[in-house]
């Protein structure tokens, strides 16, 4: 509660909740992907580059 700044203990779950509808929809749009594309990855944009092992690797040690 004090690191997002919220005042009272309904607050702090109203926000939680919120947070965590916003996750389950982001996991089912991603599941539907999934399904829309049997398993396989989705195509990337025209003009976009498959990264490359340097760029991934750079990715996997970003910390948040």
């Amino acid at each position: 509660m004090r690191t997002l700044d919220i005042a009272s203990t309904s607050d702090a779950l109203r926000e939680g909740l919120r947070l965590l509808a916003r996750e389950a929809a982001e996991v089912g749009a991603a599941e539907e992907i999934r399904t829309f594309y049997e398993g396989g990855p989705a195509p990337l944009p025209d003009g976009v580059a498959e990264p490359g092992p340097e760029e991934l690797a750079a990715v996997d040690e970003m910390q948040w």
